[in-house]
């Protein structure tokens, strides 16, 4: 995947530029300056996004990204163990695929553990796995007697949320809007309803918030942003969410019936230089789920 970087300066920096051309009293000496100061942004800017995009994955914490549509289960176990409980519901499982070929077929899922990472993660968990009701995955934490995460991103309906799980029953739950549009999805719980004004330049928009909790309580201002507060509850637990998927693994958006490689192919940046930098996840191991549809 190729992040042209150099696209996003290049509209910024004619931006600055153009308002600075349309201010009144500008003078040769001013432009000149002007665009010494947008070349000297660009480069910080530029030596900023390369030091982000290159910080080693096992030390990286949170969600690494928004933009997209996701559902994971992170659980903190080694992946051996978490990978043992999967492959007792799956009627095939396989071990270490990474560089190996794999047919797709019927409902499957990757669990993968990142080096420098206490927490492994099933990605998209089909319901054959059994990891997609609440009752089922807090029985899933009671057998590994560890913390499970329900994990949901989603920028197309612009909508985030978890469930956390602890000794076999559900602890907290939260569910962000951008805006008002659905209902809770779980009814079932007494949650609180919160109306966020996130901010602080834009008082007209708002956004929605539910949450339930056994564990605490939290205030509107001790939420603030939907975004941020799932980036919080993800840091407190020492938890990440690395944003690979079955087409990051596939390089494809999967087809059944279909060979596909399982590639860690990693990232690359293009810097405004035409110079590439690449930053390729560390794993421990990926394993294959496919189950029984």
């Amino acid at each position: 995947m190729k992040i042209l970087f150099w696209q996003l300066v290049l509209i910024l920096s004619l931006y600055i530029s153009y308002d600075s051309f349309h201010s009144s009293n500008i003078y040769a000496s001013q432009l000149q300056e002007n665009f010494s100061m947008d070349e000297q942004w660009k480069r910080e800017f530029e030596a900023q996004f390369e030091e982000d995009f290159l910080r080693p994955w096992s030390q990286r914490r949170g969600i690494e990204s928004i933009d997209r549509n996701s559902w994971i289960v992170l659980a903190r176990v080694p992946l051996a163990r978490l990978s043992a409980v999967l492959a007792e519901k799956a009627v095939e499982s396989r071990c270490d695929v990474l560089g190996t070929q794999i047919e797709v077929r019927g409902s499957f899922a990757f669990a993968y553990q990142l080096v420098g990472h206490n927490w492994s993660i099933v990605s998209k968990p089909p319901s054959e796995s059994t990891l997609t009701e609440r009752s089922e995955l807090a029985a899933f934490s009671a057998r590994l007697g560890q913390p499970v995460i329900e994990l949901g991103v989603s920028d197309t309906s612009a909508t985030v949320g978890y469930n956390l799980f602890e000794g076999g029953k559900l602890i907290e739950h939260f569910e962000g809007q951008e805006y008002e549009d659905d209902e809770d999805d779980a009814q079932d719980l007494p949650t609180q309803k919160y109306i966020l004004h996130p901010y602080p330049d834009d008082r007209e928009a708002e956004q929605v918030a539910y949450f339930w909790s056994s564990r605490r309580k939290v205030t509107v201002q001790e939420i603030g942003n939907i975004w941020d507060f799932v980036e919080e509850l993800m840091l407190e637990y020492d938890a990440f969410d690395p944003a690979i998927d079955d087409t990051y693994l596939l390089g494809d958006y999967p087809k059944r019936g279909k060979l596909y490689w399982v590639t860690n192919r990693g990232y690359t940046l293009v810097l405004g230089s035409g110079q590439e930098v690449r930053s390729i996840p560390e794993f421990i191991r990926v394993d294959y789920f496919r189950f029984r549809k």
